[in-house]
């Protein structure tokens, strides 16, 4: 996908989220509302990742003159998947209880390992 596509799937996305949260609470909507409301955002981390990364490697062969590799869309699809799953899950385990250092420390590990897949099978 392009990256206007994209972005407007990440605009749509943000404000689904607003009304979300301005409309209702948390107890008036459920497990459902909670489950589209993570849905929603899990979706716009993985577009914003996906223009973060497209629009930094446009800036980097353009001013420091280096060619890049030419990855697929699919591999750049796929880092930007399992790096927005992290504030995902912080938000999530914030909401569940205190989340301390080793937490961290372990979804760190999480996507350090999950990127090093996707680096070495795609």
């Amino acid at each position: 996908m392009g990256i206007k596509i994209v972005s407007l799937i990440a605009v749509v996305l943000a404000v689904l989220i607003a009304v979300i949260l301005n409309a209702t609470s948390p107890s008036s909507a459920g497990p459902l509302g909670i489950l589209v409301f993570f849905v929603c955002l899990y979706v716009l981390f993985i577009c914003l990742t996906y223009i973060v990364i497209m629009i930094s490697r446009r800036i980097i062969a353009r001013f420091f003159n280096k060619n890049i590799p030419d990855t697929s869309q699919y591999k750049t699809y796929y880092y930007s998947t399992v790096i927005a799953l992290s504030p995902t899950i912080y938000i999530g385990m914030q909401s569940m209880g205190d989340v301390g250092v080793f937490e961290i420390a372990l979804l760190v590990i999480f996507e350090l390992l999950a990127c090093f897949f996707i680096y070495k099978r795609y």
